[in-house]
C-alpha cells in the first residue's frame, strides 16, 4: 500500500487540488458516495480509520481499500471514478 503522504503530494493529487470544480465533481459523484459507503461498512468507522492512517497507522484503511478493490462492484466503482476524472 502506498504511503498516504506520497499520494497526497503526488502530481495527480496536486492537480486535483488546484481544480476546485473537478474536486467538487469527484466529491459529489455517485460512485464516490458508494465507495465511501462500502469503505464505511468495511471499517466500521471510516473517519476514524482515515484519521489513524493520517497519523501513520494505515492497516485498517489499507485493508478496507484492498477489500474494496478485490470486490467486483468496488473495482467497477473505482474504474468509473477514474474515468470521470479524465
Amino acid at each position: 500500500m502506498p504511503n498516504f503522504d506520497e499520494l497526497l503530494k503526488g502530481k495527480e493529487a496536486a492537480g486535483l487540488m488546484k481544480d476546485p470544480a473537478k474536486l467538487e465533481k469527484l466529491r459529489d459523484a455517485p460512485e464516490t458516495q458508494q465507495i465511501f459507503n462500502l469503505l464505511s461498512r468495511s471499517t466500521g468507522d471510516l473517519e476514524g480509520a482515515a484519521q489513524r492512517a493520517a497519523q501513520g497507522d494505515t492497516a485498517q484503511l489499507a485493508g478496507a481499500i484492498r477489500q474494496l478493490m478485490s470486490d467486483p462492484q468496488g473495482a467497477k466503482l473505482i474504474q468509473k471514478m477514474k474515468e470521470n476524472l479524465k
